[in-house]
């Protein structure tokens, strides 16, 4: 399944400086309005409470609401980063201007999301049977989550809800543990635990 996530803890106000790690698409209202290449760096910037985008010279008005849509790309896991070389946020970016401020929400697969989750919510360093376990109930409670739809999203990337911070190079024993439990989540009588949390 999909996860849509808050990242409000980038604490964005009026501007967000991306650099693009695989192809994406500019989409408002439903309507594609341009492709941008793989290592494109853009700007989205709210001025007169409107969206506008500023790439390579031009500058392009978007309204109050646009997605940034992951293409197929040649990249591994094509993504977008907040800061040049800053951790890698694989998925598609809806930015949205709410009170004169950028609302950030990601799309993107659950098994992805988890590789941002387990090393922040668990040390990497930690084994590897531990880290296991730390990703069927980061997966759980991530599948459960339906509080927030109305808001337009799934879950937050603080510890209100779990630590989200994109990947980074860093995390080998942390993708190890949620690939070898992909898809797996926590059940009891046959019916997904609500509220699947660890200490």
């Amino acid at each position: 399944p999909m996860v849509r996530v808050l990242l409000r803890r980038l604490q964005l106000t009026d501007r967000a400086d991306l650099t693009l790690a695989g192809a994406y698409t500019v989409r408002v209202g439903g309507e594609d309005l341009m492709a941008l290449p793989e290592n494109a760096q853009v700007t989205v910037q709210i001025r007169s409470g409107a969206l506008y985008l500023f790439y390579d010279g031009m500058s392009m008005r978007l309204g109050k609401s646009a997605e940034f849509r992951r293409n197929q790309s040649s990249s591994a896991m094509p993504g977008l980063r907040f800061e040049k070389n800053g951790n890698l946020y694989p998925g598609s970016l809806t930015l949205t201007v709410e009170n004169g401020t950028l609302v950030p929400i990601l799309s993107l697969s659950v098994e992805d999301y988890l590789l941002g989750v387990v090393p922040y919510e668990m040390s990497d360093s930690f084994p590897l049977e531990a880290l296991k376990a730390q990703a069927v109930c980061a997966r759980t409670y991530a599948v459960c989550q339906t509080k927030h739809r109305a808001q337009g999203f799934d879950i937050c990337a603080t510890t209100h809800c779990q630590v989200y911070q994109g990947t980074a190079a860093s995390g080998a024993n942390s993708d190890a543990a949620v690939d070898q439990t992909a898809g797996q989540c926590l059940y009891y009588n046959g019916q997904l635990v609500q509220e699947a949390v660890y200490y």
